[in-house]
């Protein structure tokens, strides 16, 4: 009875072991509101999201930003965010990137930009949304393109791809929000809202 008891606690440790040790080779998932979103570490890259031959829009707002001036820069944080940007998407082929015209939106991109020697493309807040999403997608049919917005943009962008099915509200203070959102021709889009880098409210 004593060595059934010793060999049934071995086998419930390995078997708890093996749990934590696959659980922590997979990508953490955080809920929020009614929104799953998936947090991008080294175990996950971009790319494996990603098809090469259907448009994908792989869109964030900017990252943080300085709290003076009418056009502010990145800060600290936000800067190691744009370079955190760049490390996700550095095995993904990317063939645009959007910004608005914006300090705090070109310096999010901009190292993604130089490491894939691609020029930003600026594009206005004025734009509606629709025609905007045509445009891009029409000069980008089955490429990967980035295109970063701002907290009350995204979510509208977003909203228009997906014929007002997706909704998501984005905090001023939240900067870790990326959505992969994948157009197939003459198919309804798929949004999968991801975190990176550092965790923010």
């Amino acid at each position: 009875m004593r060595n059934l008891t010793f060999f049934l606690f071995v086998g419930l440790f390995v078997f708890f072991c093996n749990c934590k040790k696959e659980t922590s080779a997979k990508v953490q998932t955080i809920v929020e509101r009614d929104t799953v979103y998936v947090a991008v570490h080294d175990t996950t890259t971009v790319s494996t999201l990603i098809s090469d031959t259907t448009t994908t829009f792989i869109i964030m707002r900017h990252a943080e930003k300085e709290t003076t001036g009418t056009d502010p820069n990145l800060n600290s944080d936000g800067l190691l965010r744009a370079e955190e940007l760049k490390r996700i998407l550095g095995s993904t082929l990317v063939h645009a990137i959007y910004s608005t015209p914006y300090n705090r939106t070109r310096q999010t991109v901009q190292p993604l930009a130089t490491a894939k020697a691609i020029t930003i493309t600026e594009y206005p807040t004025s734009k509606p949304y629709a025609q905007l999403v045509d445009e891009i997608r029409s000069a980008n049919r089955g490429k990967a393109v980035v295109i970063v917005g701002h907290s009350n943009t995204v979510p509208d962008l977003l909203k228009t791809i997906s014929n007002n099915s997706f909704n998501v509200t984005i905090n001023d203070s939240q900067y870790d929000n990326l959505f992969i959102v994948t157009l197939p021709a003459g198919q309804s889009a798929t949004i999968m809202p991801l975190k990176y880098g550092k965790e923010t409210p």
